[in-house]
């Protein structure tokens, strides 16, 4: 997109992990995870200790859904429950989703929210529409994440992958946004901060921006149409 056509952008969609939720010691994040658990799990006949814990558990996150659905659990839980079963454990249902709630929220606590996000946010929505679209396996967990930040008023629309049945890079995951807006792709933008932001956004014929708060320290071939180094910028664009 030519700087020229940036005035004609109508909506300024989010992402929300690495672009306004901040990533901190993400080792920190991953150790409290398994921390936040293993106690418990030890009264169900854990045996491993919480770093043997936390290999095992590495990338559980990344790969493909479970083969077995459980009716009324979220992919992310559904995830918890075949990882525990993996191991041999027999945990209650009510007990998984307690330990994935208190695990969701000592990992939250390593990734704060930009300082930026809600000035920018607002002075966005005094003149385009916004939006949040979040690649997530648990949809509750979001969902109350923008009530205890405040944020959810920012937004036009919310769309999150665990909900709407897609996740990013399908550009299907942008409709409902679209819709709620009543825009078109070409009027609208989408801010992200990796390669599968940048190609979702592409695919559905939105122009995409990539946050690069280190500037330069990521680089693809496929990169995004402006490339900045901090969520003000946009207001130079947009605000």
């Amino acid at each position: 997109m030519a700087r020229e056509e940036w005035s004609d952008i109508r909506g300024v969609f989010f992402d929300l992990y690495g672009t306004l939720m901040v990533y901190g010691d993400m080792d920190a994040a991953d150790r409290a995870w398994c921390e936040s658990q293993h106690a418990t799990l030890r009264d169900y006949g854990l045996a491993l200790s919480v770093d043997e814990f936390r290999a095992r558990a590495h990338g559980m996150f990344d790969g493909p859904a479970p083969p077995v659905e459980e009716a009324g659990l979220t992919l992310a839980e559904q995830r918890m429950l075949a990882f525990y079963e993996e191991l041999g454990l027999s945990v209650p249902l009510d007990t998984m989703r307690e330990l994935d709630e208190a695990a969701q929220r000592e990992w939250q606590r390593h990734i704060p929210l930009d300082p930026d996000a809600k000035d920018v946010l607002a002075a966005l929505g005094r003149t385009k529409s916004v939006a949040l679209i979040s690649n997530y396996d648990h949809p509750p967990h979001v969902r109350q994440l923008l009530s205890d930040l405040d944020l959810g008023p920012f937004f036009e629309c919310v769309v999150i992958s665990g909900e709407v049945g897609v996740q990013k890079p399908d550009p299907r995951i942008f409709t409902p946004a679209l819709e709620a807006t009543g825009l078109q792709a070409a009027e609208t933008v989408y801010v992200g901060d990796t390669i599968v932001d940048v190609d979702a956004a592409r695919a559905a014929g939105i122009a995409p921006i990539r946050i690069d708060r280190e500037r330069g320290a990521w680089t693809h071939a496929r990169d995004a149409d402006l490339v900045i180094g901090a969520l003000t910028e946009l207001l130079s664009l947009f605000g």
